[in-house]
């Protein structure tokens, strides 16, 4: 199980199977949902890979700045999640981070069994 890094123009996203989560570090700035594939097809790869009922955490303390597309990519993410209900899926925020403390409480509106934990 090897870690899978994602990097880009001001930003990291690691996918960790052995502790099932996935960190955002930076600013992701991408333009379209086309840009934003590779960031969706690791997503479900964590979630496929994620043993059903075991926690799946997205640590986004560190992601300085989503833009629309990104947050909408996450979204769409939290929908399949919810469609398939079988991981526990834990969204971690940064309480300093403006956009965090706006965008993460409506995922609990796309699926309330996501569990946010903004600090």
């Amino acid at each position: 199980m090897s870690i899978q890094t994602l990097n880009g123009d001001g930003y990291t996203i690691e996918y960790n199977p052995g502790t099932q989560s996935i960190r955002f570090e930076g600013t992701i700035r991408l333009q379209s949902a086309e840009e934003y594939a590779p960031v969706k097809a690791l997503l479900q790869e964590a979630h496929r890979a994620t043993p059903a009922g075991e926690v799946l955490r997205l640590d986004l303390r560190q992601l300085r700045f989503l833009n629309s597309s990104g947050i909408n990519t996450i979204s769409r993410f939290v929908i399949t999640a919810r469609k398939e209900d079988r991981v526990q899926l834990v969204v971690l925020g940064n309480q300093d981070i403006y956009w965090q403390k706006k965008s993460l409480v409506n995922l609990q509106r796309l699926w309330p069994k996501v569990e946010i934990d903004i600090r």
